[in-house]
């Protein structure tokens, strides 16, 4: 996608316009951006009746298990009260969905490895491995390759 600004001096100051053909994600985000000026770089963990502040830079991933949503992260495997689809909308860009249950730190893939099947397999630098679906695989090879 394409990004062009143009400014202008006719609209209200506490004004912004943005045009697109049709719907896409970055959209989504610039919009989010205006909802929450100051977006957190944190995530809330629950463990029973406390609360654990976790920096995003220490989340390896987040994955959904018995319809439940979870945080593997430094500290082990915690329970987020947010969805999946939720928290998606409010990462920063080096974490991607790689499946309908998993979205990834990129910052802590080691390495990619393509599998026979069309998927790609992410070695984490915990040297655990997380696999994509074939229908996420596209998405990782345009961040990848950027394309």
């Amino acid at each position: 996608m394409e990004l062009k600004i143009e400014y202008d001096h006719s609209l209200p100051a506490n004004l912004t316009i943005l045009r697109t053909k049709t719907h896409h994600e970055f959209v989504d985000k610039i919009n989010h951006l205006f909802e929450n000026p100051y977006p957190s770089n944190i995530i809330i963990a629950h463990n029973g009746s406390s609360f654990s502040p976790i920096d995003l830079k220490q989340v390896y991933y987040f994955f959904t298990e018995s319809k439940a949503v979870y945080v593997k992260s430094e500290f082990g495997k915690q329970k987020i009260t947010e969805r999946l689809y939720e928290i998606e909308s409010h990462l920063p860009n080096y974490f991607v969905r790689i499946s309908r249950f998993e979205i990834v730190n990129l910052q802590w893939v080691q390495r990619f490895e393509y599998t026979f099947g069309g998927r790609i397999t992410l070695h984490l630098k915990d040297k655990e491995q997380l696999y994509t679906t074939r229908s996420h695989t596209k998405k990782i090879k345009e961040i990848l390759f950027r394309k």
